[in-house]
């Protein structure tokens, strides 16, 4: 075989696995969503949320399990990071994510809402993300998540919005533990 024929295959081979470690990812990422889905069902915004305490746009940096910033959640369109942001009403949240449909969190579904400085795919300045505690309940049951934004403008304002839902709807496996 002369040189130019192994550096062809070679390169064929060096594709091959290339093309082979895509195909792998997109098969792990399905899976993993699939698998989420029942513990993480879409939940549509009801016709009447309430009244509107407040609306913040920004960054949906990422959505994880409780207390594991690591351990992405991929079911219902909050695998990726994007435009996003909240609105707060006085019966719960919307969460907005591009390319996805809203999401509603009833208020009772809050366990509450702090400042973290990083997520799986994000390390900002300390307490540049605001994090939204919540849990989703489907097929599988309860499952804790956290939601982390990035707000440029008002994060101080929609944590206040957020951390008020928790204090109508004090939960008790969270009651006296910090936000801040």
């Amino acid at each position: 075989m002369s040189g130019d024929a192994l550096r062809w295959l070679a390169g064929g081979v060096i594709l091959l696995l290339v093309a082979l470690l895509f195909v792998a990812m997109a098969r792990t990422w399905r899976t993993r969503t699939r698998a989420q889905a029942a513990a993480v069902p879409p939940v549509p915004v009801p016709a009447d949320p309430g009244a509107q305490v407040g609306s913040w746009d920004g960054f949906t940096v990422a959505t994880t399990r409780a207390d594991q910033p690591l351990e992405r959640i991929t079911a219902g369109g909050l695998g990726f990071r994007s435009r996003g942001g909240v609105t707060v009403h006085g019966a719960g949240v919307v969460l907005h994510h591009a390319g996805a449909p809203d999401r509603w969190v009833a208020a009772d579904a809050v366990r509450g809402a702090d400042r973290a400085t990083w997520a799986i795919d994000r390390v900002v300045e300390p307490g540049g993300l605001v994090r939204l505690r919540w849990t989703a309940t489907g097929a599988a049951g309860a499952t804790d998540l956290d939601t982390y934004f990035r707000f440029p403008e008002g994060d101080a304002a929609a944590l206040d919005a957020l951390q008020g839902l928790t204090t109508k709807h004090e939960h008790p496996h969270t009651a006296g533990e910090g936000t801040n």
